[in-house]
């Protein structure tokens, strides 16, 4: 279900609210695909919300999830944030199912 949702988000330039790593997270997905495991990851834009090791910064950073451990995704009202292109890690998907940039 939760690839079914990010997909949709990616087409539609739509932000997310979801649960990783026990933090809620507010960002917009870019890119969908899997990693060298073959595992399904997401690369977002987090722009909101909670991170394990440090506090997110003020202007937001690039990220990926696991697929598969993302809970209670949603759809928020707020704006699609592209973030900065320079920084945004591509090179984590070995293979390439959408790219909404």
């Amino acid at each position: 279900m939760s690839y079914a949702i990010l997909r949709w988000a990616i087409e539609g330039h739509r932000s997310l609210t979801g649960i990783y790593d026990n933090y809620v997270r507010y960002f917009s997905p870019h890119m969908l695909g899997s990693n060298a495991n073959g595992n399904p990851i997401v690369i977002c834009f987090q722009y909101g919300g909670g991170r394990p090791d440090r506090i997110l910064t003020p202007e937001g950073e690039w990220c990926h999830f696991a697929v598969d451990r993302l809970r209670r995704l949603e759809t928020n009202r707020d704006k699609w944030v592209a973030g900065p292109p320079e920084n945004k890690p591509s090179h984590l998907l070995i293979r390439i199912d959408l790219d909404g940039d």
